[in-house]
């Protein structure tokens, strides 16, 4: 019996882990060191938005009809958390509506699914993911300077007259069986978006940085 329930601990804590992954790759350059990036985030009007969407880490809360405004409002939300990740690779900056870029990279996500899931449904202390958020974002990258050969592409026309589509994929991830408690990865009883939004633009940022974590950094010079 012990070690059935170390078993479905072991489970609990492998699966309930939240976060976004990249799960569809179209296109993999190699391009590294961009001279600047520029971010633009988008949602379609048939994208799927759902959810409890109102502030629910103030009281009192906003209420239902506050969801329309926090949809017109999350591309802006996921910019911000894009261009703080994206720092880390080169200077950054969200683009106004107006403004066309020239130089660098140009960062375009689609934010397709955003469920924020439910606070009161997370609030069951039973950990099978009753209540959990949900993200999927395509985002695209342009180099709008170079031309690069295709590594990996379906479609090797996806190269646009003012630069070349060098990397682009699909991000999905969210809470999973994330509970009450909730981490630095997920709300427990919060409001999601926030932290899938920063989640997802965190995992751009590793899986466009050639070493994140800087693996093999010694403190010491010497060589035993």
């Amino acid at each position: 019996m012990k070690q059935t329930l170390l078993v479905l601990s072991a489970a609990f804590a492998l699966t309930g882990c939240a976060g976004v992954k990249v799960t569809h790759v179209d296109v993999a350059t190699g391009a590294i060191k961009p001279r600047a990036i520029y971010i633009r985030s988008s949602i379609a009007d048939d994208a799927v938005y759902s959810g409890r969407h109102e502030n629910t880490d103030e009281r009192p809360y906003g209420g239902d009809g506050e969801k329309a405004i926090r949809r017109s409002l999350a591309p802006a939300a996921f910019s911000e958390a894009l261009k703080q990740q994206m720092e880390e690779l080169a200077p950054s900056r969200v683009l106004a509506d107006n403004e066309t870029p020239h130089v660098g990279w140009l960062v375009e996500s689609n934010l397709e699914w955003v469920n924020a899931g439910s606070p009161a449904l997370r609030a069951v202390p039973v950990p099978f993911g009753q209540g959990g958020s949900h993200v999927r974002i395509h985002v695209r990258i342009t180099d709008l300077e170079h031309h690069h050969e295709w590594v990996d592409s379906k479609d090797a026309s996806k190269g646009r007259a003012n630069g070349n589509v060098i990397y682009e994929f699909d991000l999905a991830g969210g809470s999973h069986l994330q509970g009450p408690h909730g981490s630095i990865y997920a709300p427990g009883l919060g409001y999601a978006e926030p932290f899938d939004f920063k989640n997802a633009a965190e995992r751009v940022m590793l899986a466009l940085n050639t070493d994140p974590f800087r693996y093999g950094d010694r403190s010491s010079p010497s060589v035993q």
